[in-house]
Order: structure tokens, then sequence, then C-alpha cells
């Protein structure tokens, strides 16, 4: 499993794991996700098996690049690569790159937060084994009804 940049070949591959992972309707939806937040500054990490996407992690930069803060915004693994260390690899190739675009202008990666629905329990218990702490909820944050945790890591 090779963890790298995604580029714009990977587009339909990136659009079959959102398909399968989230609530997107078809992988035209998915593909134009992928170039609407590319061009937006996302950046996108995937998990290569051999040619096949097999996962991704997307990730920003907030603020500005002193307040040294980046958002996982998501990660997915298709369901035949869970339990195969795929999301885990994902998350250290994130924390790699970020602290590579943070080095680029002088400065690290200080926090990396992330915000997931409260009742997605086998995400919270991910990103606990990752080293992230449940900080906060936000009250029906993106959908009426429905919480979010805010899970965050410090780095030294």
């Amino acid at each position: 499993m090779k963890f790298r940049k995604a580029t714009a070949k990977d587009a339909v591959g990136i659009a079959t794991v959102l398909k399968e992972c989230y609530n997107i309707d078809s992988i035209k939806e998915g593909v134009n996700i992928f170039r609407e937040e590319a061009l937006k500054k996302h950046n996108y990490i995937v998990a290569d098996d051999g040619g096949r996407i097999a996962g991704i992690v997307t990730w920003k930069m907030h603020g500005l690049p002193k307040h040294e803060l980046t958002e996982l915004d998501r990660i997915a693994v298709l369901s035949e690569y869970r339990g195969k260390g795929v999301a885990p690899g994902l998350f250290k190739a994130l924390v790699k790159a970020a602290n590579a675009e943070y080095k680029k202008l002088g400065f690290k990666l200080r926090k990396l937060y992330i915000l997931c629905h409260l009742d997605n329990k086998r995400a919270h218990a991910f990103y606990k084994k990752m080293g992230m702490k449940k900080e906060t909820v936000l009250k029906s944050h993106y959908y009426k009804g429905k919480d979010e945790a805010v899970f965050s890591r410090f780095f030294n």
C-alpha cells in the first residue's frame, strides 16, 4: 500500500470511496466534489493499492500559517480494506504531509482536529487510537438534531 498525494487521475477512484463511505449519490457527484475541493486548496492523500484507490484522507490548513492548525476533513476506506491498517496509514501520511507544508512556511503542525458525528462511535475509537481527544460537542452543527464531537491532537 502506497500513501501519496492525489492527482487528477485519481478522481474516479476517490469518487468511488466517497460514494461508498459518505452520503454521495453517484460517481459523477464524487468527482465533482474532489475537483471543487481541490480548487479550494483541500489536500487529498490516497491509499493506492497497485493502482486502486483503497482509501482517502482530506485535510486543510486553518487560519494563518502561524496558527499551525489543520483540520482533518474526512478519512474513508473501502469496506474490503478496513481493519488492514489503511486508515492509520492515511492518518500518519496526513500528519507527515501537513508538517512538510508548514515547514515550507517556517512553521510546524501544532494542532490537528476533526468534527465527527456524535453517534459515530467507531470513528471516535479510531481517533482516540490515533492520539486524539474529544474536546467538546457542537449541537445541531451540520444537521438539525445531529450533534458533532470535536476531536483534536496537539503536537510538540
